[in-house]
């Protein structure tokens, strides 16, 4: 954004804090504060006035100063599971870098899925998505993104210059989002679901989601593809990587042992129970007592990309505590009911996509879900193929940087600007709003 505009985009954010703020709608207090707050950082975080995680940062402080929320249960967010799963795999990130292991990583993707630019992103994008489908989308992107990097340095494709970087940092977000909707485990929407479900006395298993998931994951991850190389056309003909031609050293062994370590944890959660956030401490603790990284190394972590991420959380936490989700249920129920199925599954999938671009996919799906049923009951159609609609709706989170932690991982890059993942992502939502109507009304 040019200097000169910055004093309007300021001045305008706090006109529309203070009309929101101030102007009656007959909502509580606190639920008109966080409207206004919540205004105040849309625009800020599509201006990119100040830097994102700032206005994270004045989220959180005018959710308390203005919306009387407790600061303990505000900055508590800042440390929530999910910031501490980031935290983990930027601090892995930063020991593969530190170590030569994303470099030996990208020249093994790249000799397997060829040097054209366009054959590098399908493949960038596939990879991420089938381990995202095993693991927290954050964990499968902070895997993919080091390679991702290392790809477009040794070939001199600069950050916010290349059109092919822009491309292969979103590619590696929205595989990991778009990854983690394929298997039950592979988001928290899709175990909400089951959970749901089975309250509500419908048996539905790992199959069951898989059958309806991960055709749409595969036609996604060829849509992702498609969208991104019309875009970001590629300035370059091929991509080539270095050879590494180097003796693998005790450091990288050890390095890549809690690597595979951390996934193995990861991917087996369902059979130990142990919260995939505190595994991520444990590349931590380990790359620490090992002294494969140190202080200085630790500073390297995108501590604002963490900020950002943790204001996003407080901001959805605001929302549904405010009472706005219950407002937001009751005017949702009333547009949704009495569509054709088509339009209807469409719709479901859009809301979702608005849900999640202002809640955590969690209260996302906690605010759509049982006004699903309610349709579902008063339509007579079949409530397992709703509620899986709208779970797949809330997962489609593809808009803004502070989205997901993908989404604000890929930010932190520096290849990218917010408006270009707006673009990106408004486009991808709309097409894989239309293919889960086209697959949900014929095939499920």
């Amino acid at each position: 954004m040019l200097e000169t505009k910055r004093p309007l985009v300021l001045i305008f954010t706090a006109i529309v804090f203070f009309a929101a703020y101030f102007y009656p709608l007959g909502l509580s207090q606190q639920a008109q504060a966080v409207i206004a707050i919540t205004l105040l950082a849309m625009v800020l975080w599509i201006s990119e006035a100040i830097p994102l995680h700032a206005t994270a940062l004045l989220a959180a402080f005018l959710l308390v100063v203005a919306g009387n929320f407790p600061a303990e249960k505000v900055f508590a967010q800042f440390f929530d599971r999910v910031v501490v799963l980031v935290l983990g795999g930027f601090v892995l990130a930063v020991a593969l870098s530190k170590h030569g292991l994303d470099e030996l990583f990208a020249h093994k993707a790249l000799s397997r899925i060829g040097t054209s630019p366009g054959t590098v992103l399908l493949g960038m994008i596939s990879v991420t998505a089938f381990i995202s489908m095993w693991m927290s989308n954050s964990a499968a992107a902070a895997i993919a993104m080091p390679i991702a990097l290392v790809i477009l340095s040794q070939n001199k494709l600069l950050p916010l210059k290349s059109s092919f970087g822009k491309s292969m940092v979103l590619g590696v977000a929205y595989g990991a989002t778009i990854g983690g909707i394929g298997t039950l485990i592979g988001s928290t929407p899709n175990v909400l679901t089951q959970k749901f479900l089975a309250e509500n006395g419908v048996s539905f298993g790992f199959i069951e989601w898989g059958v309806r998931g991960f055709p749409f994951m595969a036609l996604m991850v060829i849509a992702c593809w498609i969208v991104l190389k019309k875009l970001f056309r590629p300035e370059t003909q091929k991509i080539g990587i270095k050879k590494q031609t180097q003796v693998v050293t005790g450091g990288q062994k050890k390095v890549a042992a809690i690597f595979l370590l951390t996934i193995f944890l990861w991917v087996t959660e369902s059979i130990h129970g142990i919260h995939n956030s505190i595994i991520a401490l444990v590349p931590i603790i380990l790359l620490y007592l090992l002294r494969l990284v140190d202080t200085k190394d630790f500073q390297k972590v995108g501590w604002d990309s963490l900020m950002l991420i943790g204001g996003g959380i407080a901001l959805g936490m605001a929302i549904d505590q405010s009472g706005l989700s219950k407002e937001l249920t009751s005017f949702l129920g009333a547009v949704l009911s009495n569509q054709p199925l088509a339009l209807l599954l469409f719709m479901l999938a859009i809301v979702g996509i608005l849900l999640t671009s202002f809640l955590s996919n969690t209260a996302a799906s906690a605010v759509l879900i049982p006004i699903i049923t309610a349709l579902s009951a008063t339509l007579g159609l079949d409530m397992t193929n709703l509620v899986v609609a709208g779970a797949i709706g809330v997962s489609m989170d593809f808009i803004f940087p502070m989205g997901t932690p993908p989404s604000a991982l890929a930010y932190s890059s520096g290849y990218i600007h917010t408006k270009d993942m707006i673009k990106a992502g408004i486009a991808l939502s709309l097409i894989g709003a239309a293919i889960l109507a086209v697959t949900a009304f014929f095939f499920w």
